[in-house]
């Protein structure tokens, strides 16, 4: 059984200061040419050589002349408010990220910030909280900022991690769910971080749901590794396994040696020896066993060529056994030597007419039996109903999780997250 823990690591890194408050969020009110109200020549001159500092790029200098206009009193509130506008922009640039968003929050509370420029405030206010870790404040300007600007790419990740960051793994959750639901491609990073904070109250339906939210949406191995690693420890019989064990292996997830080795037994148990023994040579052939576990899984190799011998023998006068048969075992057991040996479609045509025919003993085996074959056939429409057809609890989720399969094929292939910024 797979031991890799389930958790999969969100994007946690902070969002870039530098690509949003540059040029558009440099101050709005240029000091030599102030409208009314009117700066006063004790506070003008100073703020005016912190501008000229500031197009030279002499921080040191500006942030100098600045507090030089800060020590003026009194000030009205119009000054107190360029002191903060030249301010928090010349700290920035110097990377006091606390004292830039100390300064920014008073110059967007003064009141005199155009309200067309106070989006972009708000969302250099949320990234710069997000930078000092005061999560709150992050997740306060950065609700404020959506509200204007719902369609946002960056700062939702940064409302939801900053939530994450405080430890409200239900508030996470929440937010992500009100942002991604009925979206027709939620973030990858948001969808991470529902899954992590399902991970950390323990919910494993909720686990489940994110984690097929991104294999839906993003169907990567390691996606598909985990849920379907969820679902194996849920999974006990062994038709339930064979049915689970030939996704892991559609979905290329299939890497480990005790998973070759319990799925090839499965398979031999259930008579499919020529799968089995196909299954085990990739296994050795890829050298994921060692010591031990090669000598069985050579042995157990041993048994599935015994059986596939066999299969080889019968296969020539199958289509006539197929024929004469009077039965629907008798049709669904032909059914599964076609399959063994990977011609699905004739194994889907057996199984269909031995289903026709009735009287066989577990028709929900041979459902899933019959999707499977459809699907590596190439029919999914088809795959589907056998799948839909599936009324057995052990088998229900999954002929589900066979169903999201079919969809991811059906849909374009999606482009990873980009890597977090840092």
């Amino acid at each position: 059984m797979k031991q890799r823990n389930l958790v999969l690591v969100a994007a946690l890194a902070a969002a870039g200061l530098v690509t949003v408050v540059g040029g558009t969020l440099a101050p709005a009110v240029a000091v030599a040419a102030q409208p009314a109200p009117k700066l006063g020549a004790k506070v003008q001159k100073p703020l005016k050589a912190a501008q000229d500092a500031m197009n030279a790029k002499n921080w040191d200098e500006a942030a100098a002349r600045v507090e030089e206009a800060r020590a003026v009193e009194p000030k009205t509130p119009y000054e107190a408010f360029m002191v903060d506008e030249l301010g928090w922009y010349i700290l920035l640039q110097k990377k006091d990220y606390a004292g830039a968003a100390a300064g920014l929050e008073r110059a967007v509370a003064s009141g005199f910030v155009d309200p067309a420029a106070l989006p972009q405030r708000q969302k250099a206010l949320s990234q710069l909280n997000y930078q000092v870790q005061d999560f709150d404040k992050a997740i306060q300007f950065g609700t404020q900022y959506l509200e204007s600007v719902p369609g946002d790419a960056d700062i939702p990740v940064l409302v939801a991690q900053s939530y994450y960051m405080k430890k409200d793994y239900a508030g996470t959750r929440a937010f992500v769910q009100k942002l991604t639901g009925g979206a027709e491609k939620p973030s990858e990073q948001l969808l991470l971080l529902s899954l992590r904070s399902s991970y950390e109250l323990k919910d494993r339906a909720g686990t489940v749901q994110s984690l097929e939210a991104l294999v839906r949406h993003y169907p990567q191995p390691k996606y598909w590794e985990d849920l379907l690693t969820n679902q194996l420890y849920q999974t006990k019989g062994d038709r339930e396994m064979r049915a689970l064990y030939r996704l892991i292996d559609e979905t290329r997830t299939l890497d480990k040696p005790d998973e070759y080795s319990e799925m090839a037994g499965t398979l031999i148990t259930g008579g499919y020896p020529t799968e089995a023994k196909q299954v085990l040579e990739r296994g050795l052939a890829a050298n994921v066993f060692a010591g031990e576990a090669k000598t069985r899984a050579q042995a157990d190799l041993a048994r599935a060529k015994a059986g596939a011998d066999a299969d080889s023998k019968e296969l020539p006068g199958a289509d006539k056994a197929l024929a004469a048969a009077r039965t629907g075992n008798e049709m669904v057991a032909m059914g599964k030597l076609f399959f063994s040996v990977g011609d699905y479609a004739k194994a889907a045509d057996a199984i269909q007419k031995g289903m026709a025919k009735g009287g066989v003993v577990d028709m929900e085996d041979a459902n899933a039996l019959l999707g499977i074959a459809q699907a590596r056939a190439g029919k999914p429409v088809e795959a589907r109903a056998a799948f839909d057809a599936i009324k057995d609890p052990k088998l229900t989720e999954i002929a589900r999780l066979w169903k999201l399969y079919l969809d991811t094929q059906a849909a374009p292939p999606a482009q990873p997250a980009p890597a977090p910024a840092g």
